[in-house]
Parts: structure tokens; C-alpha cells; sequence
């Protein structure tokens, strides 16, 4: 049916287009993209792009890369655990998430400087000239983690005339907003321009236990830039910035009141309990958790022109820290401490271009990339007062006085099973260096017909370490090795006994083993693994564009894109049965406890087939892409609960269509409207956390999401206003891959994901003054962006989520001077 869609679109584009080249001056207003590496318009890019520019992030209130989605349904954004545990997807391909060593599958560049992860990515958005989301794949240019696309942010250049901008913004959940920014010439060769912004908003979540409030805003930025310009020839950039946040985060809400829940409240009654509705606006956490870091860069950006080419440097320094205490129990008593984390990262990248200029029928580019990083990560989790209480109230449902008999069985003091204070300390490290050359040429065959060729080498070489501490008692027993002994010494012969201590009819002490979930962990490097992974690959692009009329092109090609390997850096990380029969070889052999797993996941390798058609409408444009992509050897990420399972799908792929469409029907009526119509499914995930998932839709991607935005502008005895109205519909999707999770949470009515949110805006300015009026999500849409099963739940029945953000309005005053 898409198919068939598409190519109706399509036949009905040539048609449309042959009658407007008859009648249509095509007096559009050009936007500028560099999604190339050179600066092209909008439509005459092969590329599937979206541009943002700066008006739209002025009257939509788009503050931050979070909010991009509202205006580019491709790309979306997913929160988690903490403001800086997020990942951004586009068209329903993503990963990076809860885990430090899994990088993100869409690259995010500002002013062409790479930010590798989503902590030096969430600063409140600076002076914006634009964002370009790229769909598909791009690492024949973009040489770091661009399998599913790139986020591609332009700010604006100090100018040689003199300006400022002061803008004040106040709303609900006490929001204060404000920025200034000022640019001007140091003198006849040189320009500045410096910048800060602050912004502070209460949580939409109350913690009844703590009396604080959840999902605050708190963040700092300052920035800074020089630009050098003693000729037309020669333009060099500099830019130092600063940012910091400090914020309570993230709210849950209860989406399967479950067995866990039923046993803490009979353990701690009159404690309280997020009741069973995740949109409560209320929390029982027994205490508020933080996520607080800073960020800083220096950044050099040379342009200089040569007798035929011209050359580019982009060489940057950036550091991001990032301490988080988070809360994993959800709970108002003492159960498990917060579990703290830190991530400190210290990266170096280096870019050169040279490329022609602007020749009449071949233009080229050749460029290199240099990326290093090191990491320094470190993770902490403890036992509280009452994590002994609560075991043994889950084990009393089952098997009353199962704890203390088991600990009285094997001779143990009694308490020492799950005592206040046990847990587990782990610290990484990570090397990580890339290197990329590209290449690409732009060849015009004849009037019509244009090519583009692209090719990139990359290579990836990671160096991890990680080693940790346990004083988890109960984790380290081998009830395999047990239930062994006692079979044994009940009369059965010994080779007899090791294989019926395997099945629970004859060792009921393997039902414990569910509560092992603090596993004796194997560092690394060892005497089996080296702790390293060095990848290379060939990317490739190759497109064609046709010009059909003055006012239609059509384009179609193929793409490759690649991400290296991914290093599972957490305590989940468990060694593979070559690794276990290595450690046995060299006698020192894994604890039997440790089950077999995954180091890191293999690299992802992307290919998309896009066909596109680029239109220019009498006043404005029509874009649309069909496209089949497919990811092999996606990196998956999957929390169960008592850890996260990293693994390789064998295949993900998704078939479908965007539109993009921007036009004024009247001179005062400004229309944009975008969609993403698409198909996913693993082709291939055999060895999924949750079985066999191979012809299964992945969690959390709709079919259908469509961006509706109308702006009426509107002047009146010398003021002009807007009044602006978006709406962002997406359709239902599951929000686990587990098809029998999925169907508990299904049962209560909140397992299906679907979002129809309203977004409005008013203003009205003069010369100097404006003042906006703003509401997001003004319907009180309510819908979870994901959802996760407890820490410890024996019935497996109970499950949280994250609700989304919930009504915001405010009022923003700018001055311009």
C-alpha cells in the first residue's frame, strides 16, 4: 500500500510540477545547507534533508535538541533515566543510551565540530542559523557514528556590525528564561561576538517523600567567538564556549502495579507508592536524583581561498563531565542506595577539506578526519537499610523463611545475605581513536543530469579496561557447585550429580539465582581479553539528480553508513565462551556464576536505496523521499531488569516515505508539513534478551508520525505579529520488544505508545521589541517514552515508564538593539 502511495505521490508531483513551470516565476526564498560538506540550496541537494532555521526555532520556542521533533517528525528524542541519559533516532534507527561504551547511531556536529555524546549535546541551543537533520546514513562524509543520520547545527558568525539581542522569558512550573548576546567589529579585520543564557524551571513531578520536585531545568551557558577576516581570501574562527547543568531528573510513573509493588507497601506500610497510573504528577523517591556536569570547548575554524580550490580546518578541544545519582528502586524507604555514576570525557578532532571552486562541469572535495577520546567512567551501587527486608518479604510470598534457612543451610551467620552496605564499585577506562580520508565528486553529465561519488576509508580502534570491586555475598555463591555436593552426599555418583544439580527438581536452590543480580565480575584486560577492537571500513555513496523543469529535480541512489564496535562498559559486561575457555586455559577461570555473554557488540553496517523528487512550489517547496534502509549487525541495548543485555541483530530495516512540504496558500498564511510513513522490522534477532525476535516490529517506532505547523502573520499600524499552531501526531506503537512484557503492560491499559500533541505561539514586534506568548503540549497530551520492568521482580509483573513533558506556557520579552 505504501508503495503504491509513494509512486502516486510521485506521478502526481511530475503532473503538478509541468503545470506550475507553465505559470510559476518560482520566487522562493533559497535555504542554505552544507549537507554535503559544501554550501548548496535546499533543492539542489540529493540529499533527504530537513532544515530548521532560525525563525522557526525563534516562533516554535524550540529550545534544545529535544524539541526538534515537534518540527522534523524523522528525528526523534528519548529520555531516560537522567537529562543527559537520552539518544536521538531517525526513522526509528537509534541507539546509545544507559551505556557509556555504546556510541550514538546519529552523529550530531555544531559548526562542524563532532560531540560524541549526549552530555555534550543537551545545551540550551545558541545563536541558530540553522539545523539540518540528514536521513539515512552519512559516514562518506561524516566520519564518526553516522549509520542512521546526522544532526547538523550552524550558528551564526560574529558580524562587523554592530548588534545585541536581551530577551527575558517567564512561565509556569516557575520558568526563567534569559539570554543576551551582543556582536560588533574590533576593528577593520576582526569581529567579535559573546553570548550567555540561563535557564531555571521547576519539575512537573512532585517527590512527596523529599517535598522536592522532579524533571527540573537548571542549566548555564556562556559563549564567545572571534572572527578574523583581513581578506576575501582568508576568514578564521574562534570559538571558546561553557555550559553547565544542574538538574533533579527523571520522574517514573507506574505502568503495571505489579507484584514488587504489593510487597514493598506490605513491608514498609504508610511509606506510600506511585499509584497505578504513570501520568500522577506525584513520586515516592527516598531521594531527589541529580545530574549535574559542565561542558567546554575550544574550537578553530580556517577558511582560505586558493588560485582554484579552497582549503578548510576544523581543529577542536572539548571536555564534558557528568555526575549523576539515580534512583533505580523508585521507592520511598531506604532499599537501595542511589546509584552513582560519573563520566568524564577529554576529545581532540582535527578536519581538513580541499575542494574546488564552483567549476563548470566537475567539482571534487577530499578530506581527512582525526578523532581521539579518552574516557574515565565509574559506577557505584550499594545495598540499603531495608534491601534484606525486601528480599525476604519477596521470598516469605514464595517460600516463607527461604532467606534465613538458606543462609542457616549453608552455614552462614545469620544476616549476612544482603546486608546494608554490600554492592559493587566498577571503573572504566576507554581510548578511543578514528581516523577517516573521503573524497567526492560532483559531475555534471549534461544540462539535466548531475552525479555525485563518494567513497571514505575509516578506521576505529577502542582500548577498554575495566575492573570492580564486589561485596555481594550472596552473589558470589555457586548453587550449581552446591546443589553438586549435597547431591553427592545424599548417594548419587558425582558425574550424576553435576548434571541433575542443573535442573531445579533435583536443586531447588537454583530459584535463587534470580536474586544473583549483582554477579562476581571478571575484569579486564586478562589472559584471554586484550580489551581492544580495531575496525575499518569502506563507505560509499552514489547518486544521480535530473533536472525534469526549471522548478522539479529527481534524485535517486544509495548509501552506506558505519559505526565501530561497541564496548559493553558496565558491570553487565560478561565474557564470551571463547573468553571463559581462555580464562580456563591460562587457570584462571571466570566465576561459575558468570553466565556467558557479550564484551561488545560487532560494528552496524547501513545501506539505504532513496529515490526523491525536489519541487519548487510559487511560493515555497515540496520534497519527498521513499527509501529502504537496513542496519546490519544493529547494536541493541535491553534492560531486564537485573542489568542490560548488549547484542547484535542480526538485521533491522524499515521501508517507507517523508514528505516535506513548506508553501503560503495566502501572503499572510505560512504552511509547513512534514511526515515519516514507515515499516520497521527485524529482519534477523535471533539472540535477543527476549528470545527470537526475527519478523518482529522493534518497541517504540511508529508507522505514521506527521508535523502540522500554520503561522498567520499579520501587521497592523506598524506591528507585526504571528500567530502560530503546531500539532505532532504519531501512531501507536508497542513500547516493549518482550512479547510477553508487552502483553502485561497491555492489560493495564498503558503498554501502547501514541502522541497528539498541540504547540502554540504568539507575537508581536517592532523595530527594536517583541514579546511571545507560548504553550507546548497545551492539550495535556500524556504518553511514556519508554517503559522498563522492575529491578527485582520475581512475578515479573510490574513495570515503569517515563511520561513525557506536560503542559508549558510562558512569555518572552527580546530586545534588540
Amino acid at each position: 500500500m505504501k508503495n503504491i502511495l509513494s509512486l502516486f505521490l510521485c506521478l502526481s508531483i511530475f503532473t503538478i510540477s509541468v503545470n506550475i513551470y507553465s505559470q510559476s516565476s518560482t520566487a522562493v526564498e533559497e535555504v542554505i545547507v552544507t549537507a554535503t560538506k559544501l554550501e548548496k540550496t535546499l533543492q539542489e541537494v540529493p540529499v533527504s534533508v530537513s532544515v530548521v532555521t532560525a525563525d522557526t526555532v525563534e516562533k516554535g520556542n524550540i529550545t534544545d535538541l529535544f524539541d526538534l521533533k515537534a518540527v522534523v517528525p524523522s528525528l526523534d528524542t528519548r529520555q531516560y533515566q537522567s537529562s543527559v541519559n537520552s539518544t536521538f533516532f531517525i526513522r526509528g534507527f537509534g541507539n546509545g543510551a544507559n551505556n557509556p561504551g555504546i556510541e550514538p547511531s546519529v552523529a550530531v556536529f555544531i559548526d562542524g565540530v563532532y560531540r560524541s555524546r549526549i552530555q555534550s549535546q543537551i545545551s540550551d541551543l545558541p545563536m541558530i542559523e540553522r539545523i539540518e537533520v540528514l536521513r539515512g546514513p552519512q559516514s562518506s562524509l561524516f566520519g564518526k557514528n553516522a549509520s542512521a543520520g546526522v544532526v547538523n547545527i550552524v550558528t551564526k558568525k560574529p558580524s562587523f556590525e554592530k548588534s545585541g539581542m536581551v530577551s527575558l522569558g517567564f512561565g509556569n512550573f516557575n520558568s526563567k528564561v534569559g539570554k543576551i548576546y551582543y556582536t560588533g567589529p574590533l576593528n577593520e579585520v576582526m569581529a567579535y561576538s559573546i553570548s550567555a543564557n540561563i535557564n531555571k524551571r521547576d519539575g512537573h513531578t512532585k517527590n512527596l517523600v523529599t517535598g522536592n520536585t522532579i524533571n527540573t531545568r537548571d542549566r548555564f551557558g556562556l559563549r564567545a567567538e572571534l572572527l578574523y577576516q583581513p581578506d576575501e581570501d582568508l576568514t578564521v574562527r574562534m570559538t571558546a564556549d561553557y555550559d553547565e547543568n544542574d538538574e533533579v531528573c527523571c520522574a517514573i510513573g507506574s505502568v503495571s502495579y505489579g507484584g514488587a509493588n504489593i510487597i514493598k507497601l506490605a513491608f514498609t506500610p504508610g511509606m506510600g507508592m506511585a499509584a497505578n497510573d504513570p501520568f500522577t504528577q506525584e513520586a515516592y523517591f527516598s531521594f531527589d536524583p541529580t545530574s549535574e556536569g559542565d561542558n567546554s570547548g575550544l574550537s578553530v575554524h580556517i577558511t582560505k581561498t586558493l588560485e582554484n580550490a579552497v582549503i578548510e580546518s576544523i581543529t577542536s578541544y572539548r571536555n564534558s563531565y557528568n555526575s549523576e545519582a539515580r534512583e533505580i528502586d523508585w521507592y520511598p524507604a531506604d532499599v537501595l542506595k542511589p546509584q552513582l555514576v560519573s563520566n568524564d570525557l577529554d576529545s581532540f578532532t582535527q578536519e581538513f577539506r580541499l575542494y574546488s571552486e564552483d567549476n563548470e562541469k566537475i567539482n571534487w572535495l577530499i578530506g581527512g578526519f582525526y578523532f581521539q577520546e579518552d574516557m574515565k567512567f565509574n559506577e557505584q551501587l550499594y545495598f540499603g537499610s531495608l534491601w534484606r527486608t525486601y528480599i525476604d518479604s519477596m521470598l516469605d510470598a514464595v517460600l516463607p523463611g527461604a532467606l534465613a534457612g538458606t543462609e542457616a543451610l549453608l552455614g552462614f551467620p545469620a544476616g549476612s545475605f544482603f546486608a546494608q552496605g554490600q554492592g559493587v564499585n566498577g571503573n572504566a577506562t576507554q581510548d578511543n581513536t578514528t581516523k577517516s580520508v573521503f573524497a567526492q565528486l560532483d559531475i555534471k553529465l549534461n544540462d539535466r543530469l548531475n552525479a555525485i561519488l563518494g567513497l571514505s576509508y575509516i578506521e576505529d580502534i577502542k582500548k577498554v579496561a575495566y575492573s570492580e570491586t564486589s561485596t555481594g555475598v550472596f552473589s558470589s555463591l555457586d548453587f550449581v557447585a552446591i546443589g553438586t555436593g549435597a547431591l553427592i552426599g545424599a548417594g548419587f555418583p558425582a558425574n550424576q550429580a553435576s548434571v541433575l544439580a542443573l535442573n531445579p527438581d533435583f536443586n531447588p536452590l537454583l530459584a535463587l539465582q534470580d536474586l544473583q543480580f549483582i554477579d562476581p565480575f571478571t575484569n579486564y584486560p586478562n589472559a584471554a581479553q586484550d580489551g581492544r577492537t580495531n575496525d575499518d571500513n569502506i563507505d560509499y555513496t552514489a547518486r544521480l539528480s535530473f533536472a525534469l523543469n526549471e522548478v522539479t529535480s529527481l534524485y535517486g541512489g544509495v548509501s552506506t553508513g558505519f559505526k565501530a564496535s561497541a564496548w559493553n562498559i558496565s558491570r553487565d559486561s560478561l565474557p564470551d565462551a571463547e573468553e571463559k575457555a581462555g580464562l580456563i586455559a591460562a587457570g584462571t577461570p571466570a566465576h561459575p556464576n558468570q553466565g556467558i555473554g557479550q564484551r561488545y557488540a560487532t560494528p552496524e553496517e547501513a545501506e539505504v536505496f532513496e529515490l526523491g523528487a525536489k519541487m519548487y512550489l510559487p511560493t515555497g517547496y515540496l520534497n519527498l523521499a521513499i527509501f529502504d534502509q537496513k542496519i546490519k549487525g544493529f547494536q541493541s541495548n535491553t534492560f531486564i531488569g537485573t542489568g542490560f543485555v548488549l547484542a547484535n541483530a542480526g538485521s533491522q530495516s524499515a521501508d517507507g516515505y517523508e514528505i516535506d512540504l513548506v508553501f503560503s496558500p495566502f501572503d499572510s498564511i505560512d504552511v509547513a508539513l512534514s511526515g515519516l510513513f514507515i515499516d520497521p522490522i527485524y529482519d534477523s534477532f535471533p539472540n535477543s534478551s527476549a528470545g527470537d525476535l526475527t519478523g518482529t516490529r522493534p518497541s517504540n517506532i511508529p508507522e505514521d508520525t506527521i508535523s502540522t505547523n500554520v503561522t498567520w502573520n499579520w501587521d497592523f499600524n506598524g506591528y507585526d505579529g504571528y500567530i502560530r499552531l503546531g500539532h505532532l501526531y504519531a501512531s501507536e506503537a508497542n513500547l516493549l520488544e518482550d512479547p510477553r512484557a508487552q502483553a502485561v503492560i497491555e492489560a493495564t491499559g498503558n503498554g501502547i505508545k501514541k502522541q497528539n500533541t498541540l504547540n502554540i505561539s504568539a507575537g508581536i514586534e517592532t523595530d527594536k521589541l517583541s514579546i511571545m506568548f507560548y504553550g507546548r503540549n497545551i492539550n495535556d497530551d500524556e504518553f511514556l517514552t519508554t517503559a522498563f520492568p522492575e529491578v527485582v521482580d520475581l512475578s515479573e509483573t510490574t513495570f515503569y515508564g517515563y511520561p513525557n513533558n506536560y503542559k508549558t506556557y510562558g512569555l518572552s520579552v527580546n530586545y534588540s538593539f
